[in-house]
C-alpha cells in the first residue's frame, strides 16, 4: 500500500456479523447437501451457490476498496486452519459422506451449516485481526 492510498480508520474495520455468517453458512450447508442428494435441486442449487459467490465477491471488493490495508494483511495460522476446514467441508465431506435418508440429510445439513458458519466468521475475523495489526505497524 502506498502513502497516497486512502486509509480508513482502524476503529471502522470490523469482522462480519454473526447473523451474516449464519445466513451464508446455512444457505451453503443446506444447498451443498441437497445438490449432492437431490437430482431436481441441481439447477436451483447451482444458482444459489452462484449468488452466494457473487455476494461474497462483491462484499470483498467493496471492503478491500474501502480498507486497502486488508490486501496487505499477512495471514496467520488461525486463518489457514479455518480455510482448511472450509475446504474439507466443501470437498472431501461431500464426496465421502453421501446422505440417503431424511435424518442423514438433516444431520449432514446441520453439520455443514454449523461448519460453514463458524468457518466464514473465523476466516473473516482472522483477516480483520491481521489487518488491524498491520495498521499499527
Amino acid at each position: 500500500m502506498t502513502e497516497s492510498e486512502p486509509r480508513a480508520e482502524q476503529s471502522e474495520l470490523r469482522s462480519a456479523n454473526w447473523w451474516m455468517s449464519a445466513i451464508l453458512g446455512v444457505l451453503i450447508g443446506v444447498t451443498m447437501t441437497l445438490i449432492r442428494t437431490q437430482r431436481n435441486f441441481f439447477i436451483l442449487g447451482a444458482a444459489i451457490l452462484a449468488g452466494v459467490i457473487l455476494v461474497l465477491g462483491l462484499r470483498t471488493i467493496y471492503r478491500r476498496s474501502r480498507y486497502p490495508q486488508m490486501a496487505q494483511a499477512k495471514t496467520s495460522w488461525v486463518y489457514g486452519l479455518w480455510a482448511v476446514l472450509l475446504l474439507v467441508l466443501a470437498g472431501p465431506v461431500q464426496l465421502i459422506y453421501v446422505a440417503d435418508e431424511l435424518d442423514e440429510i438433516a444431520i449432514k445439513s446441520l453439520v455443514l451449516s454449523v461448519g460453514f458458519t463458524l468457518g466464514f466468521h473465523e476466516v473473516d475475523r482472522a483477516i480483520v485481526d491481521s489487518s488491524k495489526k498491520s495498521f499499527k505497524a
